[in-house]
């Protein structure tokens, strides 16, 4: 499989979007084209060659076409296909597209994801590398649905004509791309001494509660400064921030599926585990690069709906 690379300061240049739908025997054109093409499936199977690699994408998978690539279909969709597509330039002059291999050999930020070796918190570094997969499993959460959604709307509004908002649009959409597969490999992560995964499974499951580092320490029975020290060790998080990790992205969940009339920031706030509502907004901007007002804006220019 292949992996693509770019340096996420260079922001990527939107071209183009749209959703194939097929109601029998779609095959798709034999070319070669200059851009990066995103396909990510709703419904079907899109049967598709890459550099005579053959892929079968079906539901809530995705496929990155890489530029300069002869990529074709081989074999007709049997039945009812749809998915979202968007065509996309990466400006980094120095962006990559490495076989596994050579991904490992050559970039550091993948040596340590796929060793299961800390990962920099993009929070603390000034170069963070985005690394998009050739082909994915998308998680249950269908966040890139969403977002996909989201950025076809923008582009319907300005006629298909390129425009700022697709330009972020779309740089959004492929950063929570890379976030679901960082999740996904430290998901996959089995080297984790047992220690470590009680610790990361409590949180995951307990973020909403008053949790702290003395009570989550007491409560599985080690010292708060050990505790703290080895998760960091193991994966580049310290207790405080892998809790605020997921209490953010759960905000981030309710910030684009719950009306602001009901659920308010500081009702938010307080129901993933924010006690002081001022501190949930600065964690949330320097996560996110926007306030919780701002995210939720982004999503309810309109009503968004997925399957």
């Amino acid at each position: 499989m292949l992996y693509c690379t770019y340096r996420a300061r260079y922001p990527v240049e939107y071209l183009s979007s749209g959703n194939l739908v097929s109601s029998d025997g779609f095959l798709h054109a034999r070319r070669k084209i200059d851009s990066f093409v995103l396909i990510i499936v709703r419904e079907g199977t899109l049967h598709i060659k890459q550099n005579e690699v053959p892929f079968s994408v079906g539901p809530n998978q995705s496929i990155i076409l890489i530029p300069d690539v002869v990529h074709y279909g081989h074999l007709p969709s049997s039945g009812p296909l749809s998915y979202y597509w968007t065509h996309f330039y990466i400006t980094d002059p120095d962006w990559h597209v490495y076989n596994r291999n050579a991904l490992l050999r050559y970039n550091e930020t993948a040596r340590q994801l796929f060793s299961r070796q800390p990962v920099p918190d993009p929070n603390q570094v000034s170069d963070e590398i985005i690394i998009l997969p050739e082909y994915f499993h998308l998680p249950p959460e269908k966040r890139s649905f969403i977002l996909f959604s989201q950025l076809l709307d923008l582009a319907r509004r300005a006629n298909y004509q390129r425009n700022w908002r697709t330009h972020y649009a779309l740089n959004l959409l492929l950063t929570a791309f890379y976030s679901d597969y960082i999740d996904y490999e430290f998901s996959r992560n089995d080297q984790f001494p047992p220690v470590i995964k009680e610790t990361i499974e409590w949180i995951r499951t307990h973020y909403d509660t008053p949790l702290s580092v003395r009570t989550l320490s007491e409560k599985l029975g080690y010292n708060p400064t050990y505790l703290t020290s080895l998760l960091k060790k193991h994966t580049g998080y310290t207790i405080k921030g892998l809790l605020n990790y997921y209490r953010i992205d759960a905000a981030k969940n309710l910030l684009c599926t719950s009306p602001s009339a009901s659920y308010s920031v500081k009702r938010i706030a307080s129901i993933c585990g924010f006690v002081d509502e001022k501190y949930f907004m600065r964690v949330f901007r320097q996560q996110e690069g926007m306030t919780p007002s701002q995210y939720r804006n982004a999503f309810n220019e309109k009503k968004l709906v997925t399957k």
